[in-house]
């Protein structure tokens, strides 16, 4: 595969959705482009914009935290898995509101309340990178508003 094929394959695979620079190299792997070439594309691929890695941090955030309601924890983990900078992770994980957190503790547990038992929902959400200090909060303010609806 020539390099203006790769880097065309590689500008729709990063128009597509916003991908980590692990991503890119991951992919190039795949597509068998001699890896002395490797650079040059990832170069090619951040000039024209397509690829961001900062760009790419906070569009993973915002989707972790709003589609699978993720806390900070277990973003850091996802983020870090993409080999992103501590810098840039500790950067957007700084802008996360707190009260978005809490309130998506509070729906996961409200969600979860009937079907799973206290340590199946505080499992669930330890794997979500919520602490058991948040996970109990939660519980507990739904159990409340629970027993008060009755």
């Amino acid at each position: 595969m020539t390099t203006s094929e790769a880097l065309q394959k590689l500008q729709h695979y990063c128009a597509y959705q916003e991908r980590s620079p692990f991503e890119v190299k991951r992919k190039l792997g795949l597509i068998k482009l001699p890896k002395e070439r490797h650079e040059e594309v990832i170069a090619t691929l951040m000039e024209e914009n397509f690829l961001d890695e900062y760009r790419f941090a906070e569009a993973f955030t915002r989707g972790k935290l709003n589609q699978k309601h993720w806390a900070p924890k277990r973003i850091r983990m996802g983020l870090q898995e993409h080999r992103i900078p501590s810098v840039t992770i500790n950067r957007i994980l700084n802008q996360i509101d707190p009260e978005l957190i809490e309130k998506n503790a509070l729906y996961l547990a409200d969600r979860w309340f009937s079907s799973k038992t206290k340590e199946q929902l505080t499992a669930a959400m330890q794997r979500r990178g919520y602490s058991f200090e948040m996970i109990n909060k939660a519980y507990l303010r739904v159990e409340e508003e629970r027993k008060s609806s009755l």
